[in-house]
């Protein structure tokens, strides 16, 4: 079994999740599962490449009920795949290098396929919500038409039932990434003033997430003023801050692919009576629904909780379609579940969740947009805020 000097997590974390993933075989019924999407593949794998930048080499990894793991790749990520990832059957496809390799990976990933008594059976791919199979709509048609003695079925349940419990080492990363996203806010909010404009200020946290990761950067939205009251998920305009201006930051670093996502609100200058009052009703709303996050609590109740301070506070009105105020995160910004009206499913201790209800005042967005995000463990006995940089309204 393979043991990489440089894989994101120990090998015995990977053997976990594939054994969970067998148990979740005999449940839904797959002889195997084909993953392709880049959260998957480095869920199962730990393979590292910024090769996922580009749309042009699919990879997969096959994992069946029995037996190891394979992976198939170009075999220009050969010995990338020996430093990074445990798997120890890795079929390589190109054939520049080495002769006799198939030509391309779909050929690659149907020779394995077939190679492992797989192409007339079950097989679990990336069909259903929240997921993505990683490679184009005709290469999808060829493996289908080259395997088309197998039935190919959504795994999309049974994917997220794995990756919505976080394991040990996972919560760990999580912890960290929040950490570091907290303290780029901390310097981002110091240093913001009037005239400053909102990409500069990403610039001074996107950095700093950076610095403190040693990764990628993850994201950053903000909106600030009157332009940008109406908007949602808006990245950083050239736009200079001003006085008065009400500000949304939402943001998130990113460590060893894995995501924080949270929202914090700073002032130009003192805000007005109106500004005060309604983002008093959003840190009350937000609150109640953290406090409500609990292992038996449903996603629906967490909904509920923040509509009913909004609805106590007279200004229903103002989020006449809030009907779902956060969200799992993970190696995916947005994961099941939804903390939304009709969800009955129940939270489980080692989810990882946000919780943010979202308003504006309408119908003339002349006040604000107002809008506070935690990232939130749940525990045993109740939960963890993995976020906690203050949420009062920073005045710069």
């Amino acid at each position: 079994m393979g043991s990489p000097r440089y894989s994101p997590f120990p090998t015995d974390e990977y053997q976990m999740r594939l054994k969970k993933a067998r148990n979740l075989m005999d449940k839904y019924e797959f002889d195997a599962l084909l993953v392709t999407a880049k959260e998957n593949v480095l869920y199962f794998s730990g393979l590292q490449t910024v090769g996922w930048d580009s749309k042009h080499r699919p990879l997969g990894v096959i994992l069946p009920r029995e037996g190891g793991p394979t992976m198939v790749i170009p075999e220009s990520l050969a010995v990338v795949a020996k430093e990074t990832s445990w798997v120890d059957d890795v079929r390589l496809w190109g054939g520049f290098k080495k002769p006799n390799l198939p030509k391309d990976p779909i050929t690659g990933i149907v020779d394995a396929l077939k190679d492992l008594g797989l192409s007339d059976k079950r097989i679990g791919m990336e069909l259903g919500y929240g997921q993505r199979v990683g490679m184009s709509q005709d290469d999808f048609d060829q493996l289908k038409s080259l395997v088309s003695g197998a039935t190919i079925g959504d795994a999309s349940s049974l994917l997220w039932d794995l990756r919505m419990i976080k394991s040990p080492r996972e919560i760990d990363i999580m912890r960290a990434v929040c950490d570091a996203t907290c303290k780029a806010y901390e310097l981002g909010f110091a240093a913001a003033c009037e005239g400053m404009t909102e990409r500069e200020l990403a610039g001074v946290m996107m950095a700093e997430m950076s610095r403190l990761t040693n990764y990628r950067p993850g994201f950053i939205g903000i909106r600030s003023g009157l332009l940008k009251y109406p908007m949602m998920n808006v990245p950083p305009f050239d736009k200079p801050m001003e006085k008065g201006d009400l500000v949304v930051v939402d943001s998130g670093a990113t460590l060893r692919d894995y995501w924080c996502d949270m929202m914090r609100m700073l002032c130009i200058g003192k805000p007005t009576d109106e500004q005060r009052r309604f983002f008093d009703v959003e840190l009350e709303a937000q609150g109640a629904g953290v406090a409500a996050m609990k292992p038996g609590a449903t996603a629906e109740s967490i909904c509920q909780a923040c509509l009913d301070v909004i609805e106590k506070r007279g200004m229903r009105q103002h989020a006449p379609s809030l009907e779902r105020v956060g969200h799992g995160l993970g190696l995916d910004v947005h994961e099941p579940p939804s903390m939304a009206l009709g969800n009955l499913n129940p939270l489980e201790p080692g989810m990882i969740l946000t919780c943010e209800p979202i308003f504006s005042d309408l119908p003339d967005y002349r006040i604000g947009n107002f809008a506070l995000e935690d990232v939130v463990l749940i525990t045993e006995t109740g939960h963890e805020i993995l976020t906690p940089f203050p949420k009062t309204l920073w005045i710069a």
